[in-house]
């Protein structure tokens, strides 16, 4: 698997990539250090370049820069976390697979997860400029993926499909929120109590 051309081919033929995906033999261990890892790296080193080098303009005028090391050990542990909740809403959506039918298989389950968040991390180039974040909305049409990936790789029946969709978004949004909780309560805010004591 060439991580450019699987990128490329789940997002232009999706149906077809799946069929694909489906038919491999991935290790979740593989799929992780080849293709989720690098692809994450996207979102997260163009947010730091974006917020550190670039800056942010303010209306009233001027820019502002986030100081390096604390972005950078933001960076770090959100880009670690961020694979954590990848693995965690893979395993959910294990867990769940009985409930509508479908084939409770952790490996195809992490790739229908991973595989799905491609278009949210190629996306994340564009925290390269602070201003253009709003594109990341693009990003969404990983829901449509997500969608085709439970159906093909999971062989969910058609009449359950969107529910075990839905289903899986519901909880990728709680375990998005408690990651968020982790970095904002452990990382940003005694990094914040820190900053305020200078």
């Amino acid at each position: 698997m060439n991580i450019f051309d699987r990128a490329r081919d789940i997002i232009i033929h999706p149906k077809e990539e799946w069929q694909t995906i489906k038919a491999e033999k991935t290790d979740i261990k593989a799929l992780f250090v080849n293709y989720a890892a690098p692809l994450a790296l996207i979102p997260s080193v163009a947010g730091l370049i974006g917020i550190t080098l670039v800056g942010i303009s303010l209306p009233v005028g001027g820019i502002v820069r986030a100081p390096l090391l604390q972005s950078l050990l933001g960076a770090v542990i959100g880009y670690v976390l961020n694979l954590a909740a990848l693995f965690a809403v893979g395993w959910l959506v294990k867990v769940l697979a009985p409930v509508f039918k479908a084939r409770a298989d952790l490996a195809g389950s992490m790739k229908v997860v991973a595989y799905s968040m491609t278009p949210a991390w190629l996306v994340g180039i564009f925290s390269l400029v602070p201003g253009l974040g709003v594109l990341s909305i693009l990003g969404l049409y990983g829901l449509y993926l997500l969608y085709l990936g439970l159906k093909e790789v999971l062989d969910t029946p058609a009449e359950r499909v969107l529910l075990y969709t839905l289903a899986v978004i519901g909880l990728a949004i709680v375990v998005s929120f408690v990651f968020s909780i982790i970095m904002i309560n452990f990382i940003y805010g005694p990094m914040y109590l820190r900053m305020m004591a200078y």
